[in-house]
């Protein structure tokens, strides 16, 4: 009898492994067909970012199916290291570490497919060493997988507000760097390429860290090219609430004062310890907070302790100063991004590096 319920107590749990693994289990449908039109796309999208000349960190390479469950060991749940559009696994291809960003249980739209197809178009024209570097993709899927440098320190978002990450481990010379760094990467895609990019989702999910804590910007899937001296296009408004341009809320036309309006938002993010987004669902709005405590002369109180413990008055007013200029009403009031990496740099009393 003891014998059997041993048996019996043993197939019911390799039953419910068997289940487990199942529901962990990741199916990648592939075809010639999802090749050919992923391919087809990305390289129109390519010629019209580059406009005919040769730009980007080089010839983009291509992966199989194959080549991305080899480097995400058959997609284990155990290198899965950030969830949000995608499934972010920590894998290795060609001996370096990389993040394999998986669209895992997304309906292939045609909203969705272009998405994918724009970031890894963006990334195959970029070079700057404040932007997630874009290793290669896999076009056979019918959403493509796409291969980036892995960044060990996570997300901004990570270590301002994930106690059990990272715990607020951010100094106030960091913050600064920080600001630098994506204020850097901003005006690169401003000024640095054949056609302008507006990126359109700043935010402190989307500045990553590097082993030296040097923050890069990542995801590009809502990037618009911008045309200087054209009317401004209207597009469907995107971005996270308490991070997004009221005026082009407003207008629904894209310039690159709607990414500035974002970059003075994590300004005062980095300034309060304090989350946008998460105000936002609750109805607040840390921009007209700050705002409203500077008009009260009750800025102090906003800004966070470790902040005021670490930095010198002057800095911390000079670039809690920026970063309302950032956010002004009016685009036309708000300075440039190559204005914003020269007010950083004189805060630090470095030398400009621009």
């Amino acid at each position: 009898m003891l014998h059997c319920a041993k048996v019996k107590m043993g197939q019911a749990l390799m039953k419910k492994k068997k289940k487990k693994n199942k529901e962990n289990e990741v199916k990648i449908e592939i075809t010639g067909e999802y090749f050919s039109r992923n391919g087809a796309i990305l390289l129109e999208k390519q010629i019209a970012l580059s406009q005919g000349q040769d730009v980007g960190s080089g010839q983009l390479k291509i992966f199989s199916a194959g080549d991305m469950e080899k480097a995400t060991n058959c997609f284990n749940p155990d290198l899965i290291v950030g969830r949000v559009l995608t499934t972010v696994y920590k894998g290795t291809v060609d001996g370096r570490i990389v993040a394999t960003k998986v669209p895992v249980n997304l309906k292939p739209t045609p909203e969705i497919i272009d998405h994918f197809l724009r970031e890894a178009s963006t990334g195959m024209v970029m070079n700057h060493n404040n932007v997630v570097k874009l290793y290669g993709c896999c076009l056979e899927t019918c959403l493509p997988i796409l291969i980036y440098e892995f960044l060990p320190n996570g997300s901004l978002f990570q270590c301002l507000h994930d106690d059990s990450a990272f715990g607020r481990s951010l100094k106030w010379g960091d913050r600064l760097r920080v600001a630098t760094d994506v204020s850097y990467a901003l005006s690169y895609l401003h000024n640095g390429l054949p056609k302008p990019l507006v990126h359109r989702d700043v935010r402190s999910r989307n500045v990553l860290l590097d082993q030296s804590f040097c923050a890069k910007l990542s995801n590009f899937g809502l990037s618009v090219a911008i045309t200087p001296g054209e009317k401004p296009q209207r597009c469907t408004v995107e971005g996270k609430r308490g991070y997004i341009d009221p005026e082009y809320v407003e207008t629904q036309e894209v310039t690159d004062k709607c990414d500035v309006y974002s970059f003075g938002v994590l300004m005062l993010e980095l300034l309060t310890g304090r989350q946008p987004d998460m105000m936002a669902k609750t109805g607040l709005d840390l921009v007209n907070m700050f705002v409203s405590a500077v008009g009260k002369n009750r800025m102090m109180e906003m800004i966070a302790k470790e902040v005021l413990e670490q930095g010198s008055w002057n800095e911390i007013e000079r670039f809690a100063l920026l970063a309302l200029r950032c956010v002004a009403k009016k685009g036309l009031e708000r300075p440039t991004m190559v204005e914003v990496v020269t007010e950083l740099w004189l805060i630090q009393d470095v030398e400009i590096k621009i």
